[in-house]
C-alpha cells in the first residue's frame, strides 16, 4: 500500500507545483516536500524507492507535454481573417 501511496505523490507533486499561482508556487513545492518527509518518517525512505522515482518522471513529462501542447500557435483564426478581408462597401 505505502509503494501505491508513494506513486501517487510523485505522480501529483509536479501537478500541485505546477497548478499553484506563480506567487505561491515556493509554497507548494514546500508542502510537496513536507509531505514527502511525513512519508519518509512513517513509511521509509522515499529517495531509495524506484516508485518515487517513475513517478516523478511520468509526472514531470506529462507537465511538459500539457505545457507543450498548450504553448502551440494555432492556425489563423477567423476574426484575423475578417480584419485583414478587403472592404466591400457594405454594411
Amino acid at each position: 500500500m505505502s509503494s501505491i501511496l508513494l506513486l501517487i505523490i510523485s505522480l501529483v507533486a509536479p501537478w500541485v507545483v505546477h497548478l499553484s499561482p506563480p506567487r505561491q508556487r515556493l509554497v507548494a513545492l514546500v508542502g510537496v516536500v513536507a509531505v514527502l518527509l511525513l512519508f519518509g518518517i512513517f513509511s521509509g525512505n522515499p529517495l531509495v524507492m524506484w516508485q518515487f522515482w517513475i513517478g516523478l518522471i511520468i509526472g514531470i513529462v506529462s507537465v511538459v507535454l500539457f505545457v507543450q501542447m498548450g504553448s502551440r500557435t494555432p492556425g489563423r483564426r477567423r476574426w484575423e481573417d475578417e480584419e485583414e478581408a478587403d472592404p466591400t462597401g457594405e454594411l
